[in-house]
């Protein structure tokens, strides 16, 4: 195994540790700084910043499929070079990134006592989002230098804005969405290894 699949592969281990060892130590233990949080930033339902988070959830989710849309239609287009003959590999690479929805089963932490969800980490909004988020940029890797900072920072953005209205909403706690880009770029990282995505084709500025 190459170097660069050896470090893609610890690094992703070593946020998947992250992430579980962080939910057996809380247990159902809220931390400090999230009960702050649902005191003194949650939104009530039908209140204008209930409503602008709400949009900001909703939205953030087609930001990231379109992203990866676009990323992989622009991956197609380069057919001759070889590079779209990856999407495969990369539609391995999303559902990796998607299956960490299912720790939540693992933990069955239960969330801020506002919201009727049972089990909120991690946070599977912000799972999905992360993992389109994560294989587009990926795919960007094979693309030009334009296309790799514009998912990146459409990517972090949106990630940002979404994972402020779920905890807004009183949906999830903090911890509970740190988790879901923790698990979800571990379990990214380890497939990106496992399935050597390493760019070869990538495409000058």
């Amino acid at each position: 195994m190459r170097t660069w699949r050896l470090r893609a592969a610890a690094a992703g281990g070593l946020c998947l540790a992250a992430m579980v060892i962080a939910g057996i130590a809380l247990g159902d233990r809220v931390p400090p700084l999230d009960t702050w949080i649902v005191g003194h930033l949650y939104s009530r339902p039908e209140t204008a910043p209930a409503t602008v988070a709400t949009v900001i959830s909703g939205a953030g989710t087609i930001v990231g499929l379109v992203l990866l849309l676009a990323a992989a239609a622009a991956l197609l287009r380069r057919w001759r070079a070889g590079s779209a003959r990856l999407l495969p590999r990369h539609g391995v690479l999303l559902v990796a990134c998607l299956a960490t929805v299912a720790l939540q089963a693992a933990f069955r932490r239960p969330g801020p006592p506002v919201t009727s969800q049972d089990w909120t980490y991690p946070s599977g909004h912000v799972t999905v989002l992360a993992a389109l988020a994560f294989t587009a940029f990926v795919i960007s890797l094979e693309l030009t230098a334009a296309w790799r900072a514009t998912v990146l920072a459409a990517s972090v953005t949106t990630l940002a804005a979404v994972s402020a209205s779920r905890v807004t909403l009183g949906e999830h706690y903090l911890v509970d969405v740190v988790a879901a880009l923790f698990a979800t770029v571990g379990a990214g990282l380890l497939a990106v290894a496992a399935l050597n995505l390493r760019p070869r084709h990538r495409v000058p500025g």
